[in-house]
């Protein structure tokens, strides 16, 4: 096979080539934005179902520390929502939660040192705000005021990276304490 032939055959199938190219690279950057913003249920903390107990679920999203993630949460259930937020940190604007804690969420139970930020952030816009001491106090009331099919959303949408685990473990223990 002389060169130019070789020449030839290449420039052929060089289209070929770089067609193959521009779809696997679509191909992998769709892959990559499915797995961001695919439901990631066999992570810890991560919209994680802890328990179901008479028709009523319980989610642990301590890894929501910020308002886009408990938004994104929110936004998934279709449920009525028991929400569940502790603030020790009083530094969050949870102003961007109001439209969507107005449409689905029915009781906010809130407790930590600066609890009362929340309290008078939802005023008006959730109609049952509750206080209490701790996680235990908590999702010991949510069971009592949640009725069937309710999600009862633990989201703090506040903290740094350090607080989800501890955070996380709280909540489901005090859930398999029930």
């Amino acid at each position: 096979m002389n060169i130019d032939l070789l020449a030839k055959q290449g420039a052929k199938k060089i289209y070929t080539n770089l067609a193959g190219r521009t779809y696997d690279e679509v191909l992998f950057k769709r892959k990559e934005l499915y797995n961001i913003f695919a439901s990631q249920k066999d992570e810890k903390n991560k919209r994680e179902l802890v328990a179901t107990i008479k028709d009523i679920s319980y989610i642990n999203d301590a890894f929501s520390n910020n308002n886009n993630i408990t938004w994104f949460t929110m936004e998934q259930i279709s449920s009525r929502i028991i929400w569940i937020v502790n603030d020790d940190y009083g530094t969050t604007d949870y102003s961007s939660l109001m439209s969507i804690c107005k449409e689905k969420v029915s009781v906010l139970i809130v407790f930590g040192s600066k609890a009362q930020i929340l309290k008078t952030t939802f005023d008006g816009i959730i109609h049952s705000i509750l206080s209490v001491n701790d996680m235990n106090d908590a999702v010991v009331l949510a069971s009592c005021v949640a009725q069937e099919k309710d999600i009862v959303l633990y989201s703090p949408a506040n903290g740094n990276e350090e607080d989800i685990q501890i955070r996380g473990s709280e909540f489901c223990r005090a859930v398999n304490n029930l």
